[in-house]
């Protein structure tokens, strides 16, 4: 089959390699379309837990072609989306149905041969039929979608909360639109794009501030206390440094953007302090790959603006480029 090789740092090919073989629980898929994500660019650029080379991919729907032995719940020409997050089931994180938290984690896409490629082979155990309702377009989001769901249950969301999403990329309006569900009086999204900046207002989740030298002063004025809740969307250590100053006292800020591993903040631990500011991260998902597909199933949650472009996998190094530019939105690769 054909597939995306990193393999090395920096370097992307499209190269023949074998045909995936199923185990006795896993499934052979063949992938119907792979969203790119900044998880895949931080890959690339070596600032993530990978080893090369590497087929990436890991925001994929697609059909299965072959089931191992002791597969029963699925069947050949099912429609899935695929968890990529593989856990061992066994260690004392697993133990406390914390899977994202395995202590022997290991992930398609990252650590393992992922979905940008004709065929992916994946453990029965974390495929999710797809239901009718759900296109492949829309269903190549449930797992980012998934994610955001995790970070929803890791945060409290109160009806009278007031927030703030630094970012308006795919997650960061995801993010938002996910507030919103949950029940957050009102959202404001902050985003320095002019492009994004217009697709969220289109989109209608709320106040819309342009990341400019009057950021601040506007901010204020949307919220002259501050945000209960305070989510990053960007990654970007800068933003993510300032950002707490615009929680207000006994809120909450919210790490779902990822930085480089290597990245530092600078942050007051007592202003933390005087304030009771609550610190939360969200990584990847935790068994919320269900409610993502009733989000989408019921109409809930809006995807179809969220994708720019759509490439086979002789565009996709340059469709990486433009991405890590900032001049797309989602892209999805379509093997």
């Amino acid at each position: 089959m054909r597939a995306v090789v990193f393999p090395a740092p920096g370097q992307v090919e499209v190269r023949q390699v074998p045909d995936p073989t199923p185990g006795s629980s896993d499934v052979v898929i063949r992938v119907s379309r792979c969203g790119i994500c900044g998880t895949d660019l931080h890959i690339f650029r070596d600032e993530y837990a990978s080893r090369f080379p590497l087929i990436p991919g890991h925001e994929c729907v697609g059909t299965v072609v072959a089931c191992g032995g002791d597969v029963s719940d699925l069947r050949v020409g099912q429609r899935v989306a695929v968890d990529p997050n593989i856990a061992c089931g066994a260690c004392s994180f697993c133990r406390e149905r914390r899977f994202n938290q395995c202590q022997r984690w290991r992930v398609l896409g990252v650590t393992e041969a992922g979905a940008f490629a004709e065929y992916l082979v994946a453990p029965a155990r974390v495929c999710f039929p797809v239901p009718d309702a759900i296109d492949d377009a829309a269903a190549a989001w449930i797992e980012p979608l998934a994610c955001v769901a995790h970070a929803m249950a890791r945060l409290p969301v109160a009806t009278t909360a007031r927030a703030l999403v630094f970012g308006a990329g795919p997650i960061g309006l995801l993010l938002a639109q996910a507030l919103r569900l949950r029940g957050a009086l009102d959202v404001t999204i902050v985003e320095r794009r002019a492009n994004r900046l217009a697709l969220a207002r289109r989109l209608g989740l709320g106040a819309v501030v342009a990341a400019d030298d009057d950021l601040a002063a506007r901010l204020r004025d949307q919220a002259p206390e501050g945000f209960a809740i305070v989510a990053d969307a960007t990654g970007v250590p800068a933003v993510i440094e300032h950002a707490l100053a615009y929680v207000r006292p006994a809120g909450h800020y919210l790490q779902f953007g990822v930085a480089p591993r290597d990245a530092l903040v600078r942050w007051n631990p007592y202003d933390i302090f005087r304030r009771e500011i609550s610190i939360i991260g969200s990584f990847a998902l935790n068994v919320t790959v269900p409610p993502a597909i009733a989000w989408l199933e019921r109409g809930l949650i809006q995807t179809a603006a969220l994708t720019s472009h759509t490439v086979d996998l002789d565009g996709f190094a340059t469709a990486l480029e433009a991405f890590a530019a900032g001049e797309t939105l989602k892209v999805h690769v379509q093997p």
